[in-house]
Formats: structure tokens, sequence, C-alpha cells
């Protein structure tokens, strides 16, 4: 089976020796790690580029995912770092998403732009990819987790201010840059999708202040229970999954 991992971080240890490869997208060349695992080829992409440099409202969404596409990716695994707009949810916790709310302002957010397609997101995010990602979380020893939340995609780069997290949280768990348009992108193409979030922060009016080093402090610590539970994870994922992921468009256009 072919799963796609996609990180805005590395994840040590994770595989050895993967193959570097340039995958041709419609929207540019792609750089992904190829590996093996047991039965699974992976296919590995840094969402912010070969470099990790590329801003959250910058990166090529279209080209990460169309390369999983091309690559006849079936289900693709997202690790995130978000803040927590709930006291119940703490620096350091992971959370599995199951909705969002997109407040993203400037991003091409579809494939679709020649005709009319709407693709169901009443469960936007695969509900056996989650049921794996939730499994595997109680099995890891350290791993606080919740196996329920909203995610609330923001453009940035700037962080929130602390009234737009005091608006926010009325109506979401988490707040990250990244979550939108991928996970869409992912349903246009038929892929089953879920996501493992690692809160880095509590977001502003939480706390006092927030520096980008401390987000990446958090994920640093927190990276082998990361690569634990997405092993775990990738090991378990049923290859008769029951979801609509991979529902034909033509019942999505008009």
């Amino acid at each position: 089976m072919k799963i796609g991992i996609i990180s805005g971080y590395s994840i040590a240890n994770f595989v050895k020796d993967p193959e570097k490869i340039m995958v041709e997208t419609t929207f540019g060349d792609i750089s992904v790690e190829v590996s093996r695992m047991k039965n699974h080829d992976l296919f590995f992409i840094n969402r912010h580029g070969e470099k990790s440099d590329v801003p959250p409202h910058k990166v090529n969404y279209l080209g990460n995912v169309q390369a999983f596409a091309s690559s006849h990716v079936e289900c693709i695994l997202s690790i995130g770092t978000v803040g927590s707009m709930k006291k119940s949810i703490q620096p350091g916790d992971f959370v599995v998403p199951y909705d969002f709310i997109d407040f993203t302002k400037s991003r091409k957010l579809t494939f679709f732009d020649d005709k009319r397609v709407h693709v169901d997101m009443i469960n936007p995010y695969c509900p056996s990819l989650r049921k794996s990602l939730i499994k595997n979380c109680k099995k890891v020893h350290g791993a606080t987790f919740h196996d329920t939340g909203i995610y609330l995609t923001t453009e940035g780069p700037r962080l929130e201010t602390a009234s737009e997290i005091s608006y926010f949280s009325k109506f979401a768990d988490i707040v990250g840059m990244t979550g939108v348009p991928e996970v869409v992108l992912a349903r246009e193409k038929s892929i089953c999708y879920a996501s493992l979030c690692v809160v880095c922060n509590m977001a502003a009016g939480l706390q006092n202040k927030l520096t980008a080093g401390e987000i990446s402090k958090i994920y640093t610590k927190r990276e082998p229970i990361i690569s634990n539970i997405i092993q775990l994870t990738i090991d378990s994922i049923d290859e008769k999954r029951k979801c609509n992921c991979k529902n034909d468009l033509s019942k999505a256009t008009l």
C-alpha cells in the first residue's frame, strides 16, 4: 500500500536511507522522500519545501497533494503544529481533529477552476484513519491526546491577536496555518486524509508571549512520540477502509 506522510518538520529515525525523487506536477516539481516500511511504500513531503523555508501562506498545497496523487498514494497522514485555544488542551498534547473552520484569505483552495465540483465535507478527515490514529495514540506511553477537536486555519504568517483567539475559541479548539486547503485537496483527489496535531503553545491571550523557538522546542521534545504513533498507525491501516473518501467525484459534479 502507498501511504503519504506530510509534515512541516522532519521525523528523526523514522525511516532509513530514503530515496529522494522529484515529482513533476502542474504546479511545479515536488521533492519527495520514498522509503519502505514492512509492506508499505512511504512517500514523505515537507509541506514547506525541500529547505523547509516556505511560509504557510505560500506553501504549494496543490503541488504537494498532486504529487501524492501522481504517486498513487491512497492515504495521507498529516503532522502539524498548532496552538491551543482551550485550557484543557496543553502544550505537548496531541489532537486528532474531526472537523475544521477555514479563516484563510488568499489561498488557492481547489483543483477545480473550470467546472462545478462540490466535494462532501461532512467528514473532512477520514473516519477510518482517525480511528487508527486514536487507537495508536492510546498505545504510546507519554502521549496525552484528545480524540475530538475542531481545527481553525488562519492565513498567517503572523500569529493571531488575543481578540481573534477570544472569538475563534467560541467555535474551535486548536488553531494552525496549514490545515486548509490540504485536507480539502486530498478529498478532491479521493485520498483518505487524517491529521495528528502537536500542541506547541497556548494561543494569544492564554500565555504572555510566544516565540518561534518555543514551537520548535516542544515539537523536538515530542518527536519520538510522533514517530512511534505514526509507525504504529501505518502498521494498522486497514486496506479495506470503510469510508466515503474514495467516492466517485461524478457525484460531486454539477
